[in-house]
């Protein structure tokens, strides 16, 4: 299995997350909290993870663009998504250009598990090419 981050300043964001999580694949989830920036950037310095769930609006900063930088520089390899609860383009701007993989909405993150999210890349590449 691959190891998450989830970095949200939402308690019970994690508290889902991580009920999702072992739900759906057991102990067998490496899975990691961080609910600040600072805390999300001491975790990057000790270990990679292969995908990042990354909160658009992380308290106190006002979006992803304050935040991204400092998490790439520590995670290069890392699957980075933007999670938010509004995922209209134009008030996320070209998160692409900062290496984010893909935006997700908060309230259907669950369901992009179940659909494969978490496979490894190469699998995932062909099952969103299936799509």
């Amino acid at each position: 299995m691959q190891s998450i981050l989830l970095v949200d300043d939402d308690p019970n964001q994690h508290e889902l997350f991580s009920f999702y999580l072992d739900e759906t694949f057991g102990a067998d989830c490496p899975f990691d909290s961080a609910y600040n920036l600072e805390e999300a950037l001491g975790l990057l310095q000790r270990q990679s993870f292969d995908v990042i769930f990354l909160d658009n609006r992380l308290r106190p900063h006002h979006s992803y663009t304050e935040t991204i930088g400092a998490i790439r520089n520590l995670s290069n390899d890392s699957r980075i998504y933007l999670i938010s609860a509004a995922r209209e383009s134009e008030k996320l701007g070209d998160f692409r250009a900062h290496g984010i993989v893909d935006a997700i909405d908060k309230f259907e993150l669950r369901q992009s598990i179940s659909d494969g999210l978490l496979q490894p890349a190469s699998r995932q590449v062909q099952h969103q090419a299936r799509r």
